[in-house]
């Protein structure tokens, strides 16, 4: 399956696919809930656990955790600059990895949550966001995307970086006025009709189903940009990748 591939080489972030949250440091070895039967494969495929969970956990994921912020880098410059994260911010970041894009694109922001399954990933962040942890501004938690651990309004950003996002759950847990960054790893082929494709199947959806999607969640203002060889020369990143911003309506 070439987004498994891309995703494992890419040494790409996955967003949180195990029920309940545990925030690191407060209750640190308590084992999240397993999730519900019949919620889509793109929550439970690279869980820890999951068919391909172990590309991001074990000593394969500790390796991805050192590589995914060199692989990413470019593309964190994307994100940064269709967001334009703002010093009042408190940013939401789904399937936040090692916790790179907040520590090097969100410094200045007034708040930080980073959300992903793995231990291995998040072991990795606590460590590169020591300092914010320790003076609240950052926090680290291991939940689900699939139904977000948050309040609602709760953020006036989130991104969601080669990782799956519920668009429904994003749209609650933002403000009337947030801003939602979403990449997506394309496949080889993204003008390939759905109907010759995997039908339902999130990870082959064309420009069109993604922005269907988006604006049925509520979203509106979207732009769609691809980041990667060879659209944009010169960005290093092993996938080709479609980066979606949009806004929640202010009148939300």
């Amino acid at each position: 399956m070439r987004r498994v591939t891309a995703v494992a080489l890419a040494g790409g972030t996955l967003a949180a696919v195990t029920a309940g949250a545990v925030v690191l440091g407060r209750r640190r070895g308590q084992e999240p809930t397993a999730p519900p039967s019949g919620e889509d494969r793109q929550f439970t495929l690279l869980a820890p656990g999951g068919p391909q969970g172990f590309w991001f956990n074990g000593t394969i994921g500790r390796a991805f955790a050192k590589f995914q912020p060199i692989s990413h880098a470019r593309l964190y410059d994307v994100v940064a600059g269709m967001l334009d994260p703002q010093p009042e911010d408190e940013l939401l970041d789904i399937g936040c990895g090692p916790g790179a894009f907040m520590a090097t694109k969100a410094t200045h922001v007034r708040r930080v949550v980073g959300l992903d399954p793995s231990r291995v990933m998040l072991a990795e962040a606590e460590r590169r966001l020591s300092d914010r942890i320790a003076a609240g501004t950052a926090q680290l938690v291991q939940a689900s995307s699939a139904a977000l651990p948050f309040g609602d309004g709760e953020f006036s950003a989130v991104t969601a970086i080669t990782a799956p996002a519920n668009a429904a759950e994003v749209f609650r847990v933002l403000r009337p006025g947030g801003r939602f960054v979403y990449v997506d790893e394309l496949v080889s082929d993204p003008k390939q009709p759905l109907s010759e494709r995997t039908a339902g199947d999130r990870w082959n959806w064309t420009e069109a189903d993604f922005r269907r999607m988006i604006e049925d969640a509520g979203f509106a203002d979207l732009t769609v940009r691809y980041a990667g060889v060879p659209r944009e020369k010169g960005l290093w990143h092993w996938a080709d990748n479609r980066v979606v911003s949009c806004r929640k309506p202010v009148d939300s």
